[in-house]
C-alpha cells in the first residue's frame, strides 16, 4: 500500500513539474537538493509512469544516473545505482529502486516544482 501511495504522490509530483532549478551546482547542505540531484529526480518523475517495459527502465536508469553521479546531496548518487541494478532485474526489484530514489528525492527536499 504504501508502495502505490509513493508511487502515487511521485506521480502527482511529476504533473507540476516546471523547468525551476537552483543555481548553485553543490548543496550547502548535502542534505538537500543540488542542480545535480533536482535534474535527477525531475527526470525520475517525468519518465517514472511510462517505463513499463525492462528497455524503457534501463534508458530511464541511465537517463536519471547521468546526472545522480554529479550530486553532492546525500543518497542521490548511490540510490541511483539502485535503480539502475534494478532496472535490470524483476519488476519487483524495479520498484524497490524506484521507491528508494523517489524517497530519496522527497526526503531532500525535491517537491517538483
Amino acid at each position: 500500500m504504501r508502495t502505490r501511495c509513493l508511487a502515487a504522490a511521485f506521480a502527482v509530483a511529476a504533473l507540476s513539474l516546471t523547468a525551476c532549478s537552483s543555481t548553485s551546482d553543490k548543496p550547502a547542505d548535502p542534505k538537500k537538493l543540488d542542480d545535480a540531484a533536482s535534474l535527477a529526480c525531475d527526470d525520475f518523475a517525468r519518465g517514472y509512469k511510462g517505463a513499463q517495459t525492462q528497455q524503457a527502465r534501463v534508458d530511464l536508469a541511465d537517463k536519471v544516473n547521468k546526472w545522480a553521479q554529479e550530486s553532492g546531496t546525500t543518497g542521490i548518487a548511490d540510490n541511483a545505482t539502485v535503480l539502475a541494478r534494478g532496472s535490470e532485474g524483476s519488476a519487483g526489484s524495479w520498484q524497490i529502486g524506484a521507491d528508494t530514489f523517489a524517497q530519496t528525492c522527497l526526503d531532500a527536499g525535491w517537491t517538483g516544482k
